[in-house]
């Protein structure tokens, strides 16, 4: 349904319609295929970084601080009467 509601739009009525759609859903296709792999290969990347206890003891420390932070912020509200 996609292809059938946007594509349209973008070809030009001169233009043979059954090479300009299937020009359109390679150039689709492969702009998802590239941008899936980026995700993949970022995932994989992230996925090692997040594995190691440096991270782990980082990100521990970090979450911790923030909710000192909202703590502190909660413990200084004056609720409005």
């Amino acid at each position: 349904m996609f292809y059938l509601a946007a594509f349209p739009q973008f070809i030009d009525p001169g233009v043979t319609t059954a090479a300009a759609a299937f020009l359109l859903v390679f150039l689709h296709s492969m702009i998802n295929l590239v941008w899936f792999a980026a995700i993949v290969v970022l995932f994989t990347k992230l996925s090692q970084v997040a594995g190691s206890v440096t991270f782990r003891r980082w990100l521990k420390a970090v979450t911790g601080v923030v909710f000192i932070g909202f703590g502190a912020k909660l413990a200084t509200v004056r609720p409005e009467v």
